[in-house]
């Protein structure tokens, strides 16, 4: 929950707060995107591929909040560009899946930790189609990417 707050006060920022939604607008702050974009590409998969990373302690809450900063800049700076109503609806639905998926966690009659190899490569299915998703234009893929 902590890292949906970080989120949705990067969002918060980026849309409520003209003079920042401007820059980000402007050619000048797309580079900024990239760039977290290449400090979260970084960040994931050495939190997926390296299991001593995962487990040593201070590194772990390090990588994971490196993680949660950049990909929060890119959610606030992809909000700058759309209207409220669409904003509000993906974070509600992102709302209500983290909730679905922690009550889930609490039964304790099937281990959700087993589909690891599952969740990775839909993971990775989901990066390559938000990389076709920046490059490209389609009405329905950006309703889908907004949704996802």
């Amino acid at each position: 929950m902590i890292q949906l707050s970080i989120t949705f006060g990067f969002i918060a920022l980026f849309y409520f707060t003209p003079p920042i939604r401007e820059y980000v607008q402007s050619q000048n702050g797309r580079w900024l995107y990239f760039a977290s974009y290449g400090v979260f590409l970084v960040t994931y998969f050495v939190l997926v591929c390296s299991q001593r990373a995962v487990r040593r302690f201070p590194l772990n809450l390090i990588l994971l909040g490196i993680l949660t900063l950049s990909m929060s800049y890119m959610m606030g700076m992809i909000s700058a560009y759309y209207k409220i109503e669409s904003i509000l609806i993906a974070i509600g639905i992102t709302a209500v899946v983290c909730l679905g998926v922690t009550l889930f966690s609490f039964q304790t009659k099937y281990d959700f930790t087993s589909c690891f190899e599952v969740l990775f490569v839909m993971s990775l299915a989901l990066l390559a189609f938000g990389i076709v998703c920046a490059f490209t234009y389609s009405r329905v893929r950006m309703l889908t990417k907004q949704n996802l």
